[in-house]
């Protein structure tokens, strides 16, 4: 059973900004701070599926860019790719809202792509606040375009399963 101290909006992340803007929860205060809410196991699937279809699209738009340099289509490959890019992370991102999980915002920019917005996918099973599974230090985000892990919490408040 993983456990692990209490993660909470303002605690820290692996990559180095703190959770936030969340909502966290409005009533669950733990240390002072609203504790911040992980995704739903039940709507998990549809985030899972916009990222997959995201990376899929993507994939298409950049090998058909990469198929095109040099010819008179390039410009309206790469167009076409960052239509793909910009449409695949709002889809991810609407996805993601649509859970009730606290949204954490990453400023990690990689290749021109910001991290985006991401939401804890590997929850508390057994503890939830406001019907949404507690966040624990070692918790998986999932970003649009890529992957965080909660690294700071209270350490004096652990949370199981």
């Amino acid at each position: 059973m993983p456990l692990g101290p209490v993660a909470r909006i303002g605690d820290g992340t692996a990559h180095g900004n703190p959770l936030a803007p969340g909502p966290p929860s409005k009533d669950v205060f733990i240390g002072g701070q609203p504790a911040w809410l992980g995704c739903p196991p039940e709507a998990l699937a549809a985030v899972m599926k916009a990222i997959a279809d995201a990376a899929e699209s993507i994939a298409k738009a950049a090998a058909a860019n990469v198929a095109a340099k040099g010819t008179p289509g390039a410009a309206a490959a790469e167009a076409n790719l960052a239509k793909a890019i910009a449409d695949g992370i709002a889809a991810v991102a609407a996805a993601m809202a649509n859970t009730g999980a606290s949204i954490h915002a990453c400023a990690i920019i990689k290749l021109l792509i910001p991290d985006g917005p991401g939401i804890v996918t590997t929850g508390s099973t057994t503890v939830r606040f406001n019907d949404k599974p507690a966040c624990r230090v070692g918790d998986v985000i999932q970003e649009v375009t890529s992957v965080n892990s909660i690294a700071s919490g209270l350490p004096t408040v652990i949370v199981g399963g």
